[in-house]
């Protein structure tokens, strides 16, 4: 029988959010950062296989946000053009009021790595896509 409700544990992206240096982003339409670890193939003496060494990680992702502002070029567009580009600290939180919690990661030293100059289309709801990297993750709170 308790599976009979897991349906309304499923975490809805409805009650996403993310901070941009401490800033509501409330235009958000999607979210996604990753973590891919790197590994460096290591032949032992001996063995047929190959094993993998652990190497690091490296974080990217992209926010898709409702165009309503310049906001971001405003950000990126001094960098851009002067060679000194900042970089920047998201914070992000998944908190269905139906889950057992809420889910928050820190992104540490985050670029972007587009600025959208200009994009339109006829009879379309105007959107960004960002894509961006970060040096590092921590996970401030997990639904365990």
């Amino acid at each position: 029988m308790a599976n009979k409700e897991l349906h309304n544990k499923i975490i809805r992206g409805t009650y996403g959010k993310i901070w941009v240096d401490g800033e509501l982003f409330a235009h958000v339409k999607s979210f996604e950062a990753k973590a891919s670890l790197n590994y460096e193939s290591v032949d032992v003496n001996g063995k047929l296989g190959t094993y993998q060494r652990y190497t690091g990680h490296s974080v990217a992702g992209t926010i898709v946000l409702h165009k309503i502002d310049s906001g971001m070029a405003a950000r990126l567009a001094v960098g851009a053009r002067s060679g000194s580009m900042p970089e920047f600290k998201v914070v992000t939180s998944l908190a269905d009021p139906d889950s057992v919690g809420a889910e928050r990661v820190e992104l540490l030293n985050v670029t972007f790595d587009e600025l959208m100059l200009t994009k339109f289309e006829n009879k379309k709801v105007g959107e960004e896509s960002v894509p961006f990297k970060a040096a590092d993750f921590n996970f401030l709170e997990m639904i365990v």
